[in-house]
């Protein structure tokens, strides 16, 4: 696995005749040195022609042929992750740095040939080039380009348009009409579905962006921005938002209503309806029980009437007196301050 490779040509098979001198001695020595030279490699690099997926023993598991020498054995046959918890899951043609430890072959990463986020993949770069090679099962080459960066940065770039950046904000500031100073504001962005090689969180599929301030300064605007075409938010227990002014909507300009504050004050309007209902319903029992006597207990048009308008009154106390007493319209899952 570990290879040599000399520097140097051995031209010493046969030793210098005649007498001996301190400049010839000098010269055999330094023909001697040159010719045990070498350069040492603790990796090689090896092509992958086949890899495991979801499998308990063997996940993320790559086979393969090494490029400098395709020869030589590769332990239990297969080359291992070495990080178990962080998976990089390499394509067919792709190239990994691979080393050796007890006794077994681990891979470390992906080499990077092409400086292409989306795939680097170079097939039958060790001899073994086989016509119209597959990434893998389902892998698709897509023209993903890299993500703009600036100095310090560090990001983190998926191979379909997705990236984490830790970056920063470069600003001038003015201290006076003489000086000013360059600071730099920390960001993280988060981005899955890039529509363009700098951040857009307006543009891009689905964004968070947090935005902190100059030397963390509690002062300065903080903030964390999201952005998608739908945003569901699942809390097991509850969820809680918490700030000095809370807006809904684009362009929130109207008030939120007080839940409880309002129940109290309809709840008088209602007992007084509730009440005048009352009222009338005895009123038009009395006016149908007279009007009924007068007809010789015969039903009429009027007492009929005055029978559904009753059972009007009737039904909307019900609704009225359940509202009071129940509070249906509020929720008891949404609270506000």
């Amino acid at each position: 696995m570990a290879w040599k490779r000399k520097t140097g040509v051995d031209t010493t098979t046969s030793l210098p005749t005649g007498l001996a001198s301190w400049r010839k001695i000098s010269s055999y020595i330094k023909q001697l040195i040159k010719a045990s030279q070498y350069e040492y490699h603790e990796s090689e690099a090896f092509e992958v022609k086949d890899v495991i997926l979801n499998d308990s023993t063997k996940h993320g598991v790559v086979s393969g042929t090494f490029l400098n020498n395709p020869n030589q054995s590769i332990f239990d046959g297969v080359v291992y992750p070495i990080n178990p918890n962080i998976t990089n899951i390499p394509l067919i043609g792709e190239q990994v740095a691979v080393i050796e430890y007890n006794g077994k072959h681990f891979y470390t990463d992906i080499i990077n040939r092409k400086n292409s986020p989306n795939e680097n993949a170079i097939p039958g770069a060790s001899g073994t080039y086989k016509k119209n090679t597959k990434y893998g099962d389902t892998f698709e080459r897509k023209d993903v380009k890299r993500i703009r960066v600036n100095e310090g940065d560090i990001v983190f770039e998926g191979r379909f348009g997705q990236s984490i950046k830790f970056g920063s904000e470069r600003v001038i500031r003015k201290i006076n009409r003489f000086n000013s100073k360059t600071e730099q504001k920390p960001q993280i962005k988060i981005v899955a579905g890039h529509r363009g090689t700098t951040e857009n969180i307006d543009k891009d599929d689905s964004s968070i962006h947090l935005l902190g301030a100059f030397g963390n300064a509690d002062k300065e605007d903080k903030k964390i921005l999201i952005k998608s075409n739908g945003i569901f938010i699942t809390g097991t227990n509850n969820i809680r938002l918490n700030s000095e002014k809370v807006e809904l909507g684009s362009g929130a300009n109207q008030s939120v209503v007080r839940g409880d504050d309002l129940k109290a004050l309809l709840d008088q309007v209602f007992e007084g309806q509730v009440s005048k209902n009352e009222e009338t319903i005895t009123l038009k029992t009395a006016e149908a029980a007279t009007k009924l006597t007068a007809a010789g207990g015969t039903p009429t048009k009027e007492t009929i009437d005055l029978g559904k308008e009753i059972a009007e009154l009737v039904k909307q106390n019900i609704i009225l007196n359940d509202a009071i007493q129940n509070s249906r319209y509020l929720s008891d899952k949404v609270k506000t301050a």
